[in-house]
């Protein structure tokens, strides 16, 4: 039995800055301007639609306190949207949501890079990204590869000294076609 979620509406800023074509993408925005609510839609839409058994998708924020707030966002978007309750199941403990097509959400730290290691992740969103070791920012970039795996990453400038700030630099620097994001 297939269930449907309908989402609430993003802002047109929010659409064209997340669900861009683009594999990587850098989101850089102010505290409290929708870069959190956009990511966790745009995760689950990616765990919906390209979702299947073995299939990961990752939150990689750089603590587990805030790993666990875009955990327990995600977790409560869908316990309000999904009036069956037989869309997904969660583990607490663990930080993961799997959904009905056996994909799996999972929500990790990067305090300790090593341990991103080793999976396939199809979508990942890196939350405070200035705020991650960039040995984290390696890490799970490489979980992505073999799978060319699309990745958000998300937070705001928080000095010139880190992987994050030079990344968004580079990506203004070079040239690009028309945008080709929704409106």
């Amino acid at each position: 039995m297939t269930t449907s979620i309908e989402l609430p509406p993003l802002a047109s800023y929010q659409k064209a800055a997340i669900f861009c074509d683009e594999r990587v993408s850098v989101i850089e925005a102010t505290t409290k301007c929708g870069k959190t609510a956009g990511a966790i839609f745009w995760l689950f839409e990616g765990a919906m639609n390209e979702g299947q058994p073995g299939r990961e998708f990752w939150w990689v924020a750089p603590i587990y306190d805030q790993a666990k707030i875009a955990y327990r966002r995600m977790k409560l978007m869908l316990q309000q949207t999904d009036a069956s309750g037989d869309m997904f199941s969660t583990n607490d403990s663990e930080l993961f949501i799997k959904l009905q097509n056996g994909a799996v959400m999972r929500f990790k730290s990067g305090d300790k890079p090593d341990g991103l290691f080793g999976e396939d992740t199809y979508r990942m969103v890196i939350d405070e990204a200035s705020r991650l070791k960039a040995d984290a920012w390696y890490a799970a970039r490489s979980t992505t590869t073999a799978v060319s795996g699309k990745i958000r990453i998300i937070g705001n400038v928080k000095g010139k000294k880190n992987w994050a700030y030079r990344l968004a630099r580079q990506a203004e620097a070079e040239p690009r076609p028309s945008p080709s994001c929704p409106n």
